[in-house]
């Protein structure tokens, strides 16, 4: 077989030959193939727009219980800030699937920012939770589990700080 009838066959991202069947596969795996990459489309933009939906409920949630909630301000305030939190998790994964489906790739740094949130997340609900007193060995675990949190957030913020700093200087290459 010669060099252009090999590239006749093979499909690339960007060119006229875009839909062309594989070397040793037909027509119909090709068809398929098209079919199934248009079907993870159509589901990408589902997901990404019941993540809308979703996100909207959580704010206006957290929005209501803020006014509607019995309790001091403080707790509201909390509640208000986890909902918010929430809210931003959602709309970073949204941002992901949006991105994958218009055709990008997806990110390290997008799950790293979801991950340092939800962790921020759980931080505050765990420092609500202190301020209730409990018992004491409930008390050390939470206070544990705050720790690790904190660990685990310095970890995914360095990670996100190598990330970046490592996407500039590829940039610049």
């Amino acid at each position: 077989m010669s060099g252009d009838m090999h590239r006749a066959n093979t499909p690339s991202s960007d060119g006229p030959d875009a839909g062309a069947a594989l070397p040793g596969h037909d027509r119909a795996d090709a068809i398929a193939i098209r079919l199934l990459v248009g079907l993870e489309h159509v589901l990408l933009y589902v997901v990404a727009f019941g993540l809308l939906v979703v996100g909207a409920a959580v704010l206006a949630s957290s929005a209501a219980s803020a006014i509607l909630q019995h309790a001091s301000w403080t707790a509201r305030l909390i509640t208000s800030v986890e909902g918010i939190l929430l809210y931003l998790i959602i709309m970073e994964i949204f941002i992901t699937i949006l991105t994958h489906a218009r055709g990008g790739r997806i990110q390290l740094e997008f799950f790293i920012v979801i991950g340092v949130i939800a962790l921020v997340r759980h931080i505050l609900s765990v420092v609500v939770r202190l301020t209730i007193p409990t018992s004491p060995p409930a008390s050390r675990q939470q206070l544990w589990d705050l720790a690790v949190d904190a660990g685990a957030a310095f970890v995914l913020v360095v990670a996100l700080a190598i990330a970046r700093w490592s996407a500039r200087r590829t940039d610049a290459a």
